[in-house]
């Protein structure tokens, strides 16, 4: 424990601004991949709830009324494209573009966290020669802050690119997946 506070304790201020640089990432990141993944787990389960009555209802008039009932995008395109198929493919493509808002920025943090905590860990590394040029035997304790620094930085850009990379991956094929499945649905209503 001792060793991990030795490791913050010498940490100067270019640092953490590092550092709260990469926790505002981080948090943006986090909240964006939670809301997110229950934006569409909850938009893939209702689409699949009209999908499976679509198939199964061969009562076109009780389809329409579950379709007005229901709050998923395969309803909505349903009961569009009754009206005109045009109107069903710009709601589509709407919809489309709505769904990947966000996904430019998460794929920003987990390209450029690392290099922010480059950038900590370039300035520790100078904080370190510096201390060198200041002393006239060089020690452990002389470099010994400067690299803890530039190791913590560079271990903070990790731990925020990381779950941004793989977030953005895990939710973009999510996000696919839903958006072919409806690009199907719309397709076969077209025919």
């Amino acid at each position: 424990m001792g060793n991990v506070y030795f490791g913050f304790s010498h940490v100067g201020s270019v640092a953490v601004a590092v550092l709260i640089i990469l926790a505002v990432m981080s948090v943006f990141s986090w909240a964006f991949i939670f809301y997110k993944w229950l934006q569409l787990k909850g938009l893939d389960r209702k689409n699949k709830v009209f999908l499976n009555k679509f198939i199964e209802t061969k009562d076109k008039t009780s389809l329409e009324a579950f379709a007005k009932a229901s709050d998923s995008i395969a309803g909505k395109l349903y009961l569009l494209n009754k009206e005109s198929s045009s109107s069903a493919f710009t709601f589509f493509e709407m919809i489309a573009r709505e769904l990947e808002g966000g996904f430019p920025w998460l794929a920003s943090v987990g390209a450029t966290a690392p290099f922010v905590g480059l950038f900590g860990t370039v300035w520790g590394i100078i904080n370190a020669f510096n201390n060198i040029g200041n002393v006239q035997s060089v020690t452990i304790a002389t470099v010994a802050p400067g690299i803890s620094e530039a190791l913590i930085t560079t271990a903070a850009g990790i731990f925020v690119a990381v779950p941004a990379v793989i977030g953005y991956n895990i939710l973009h094929t999510k996000l696919s997946s839903l958006l072919n499945e409806l690009d199907g649905f719309l397709e076969a209503l077209s025919r």
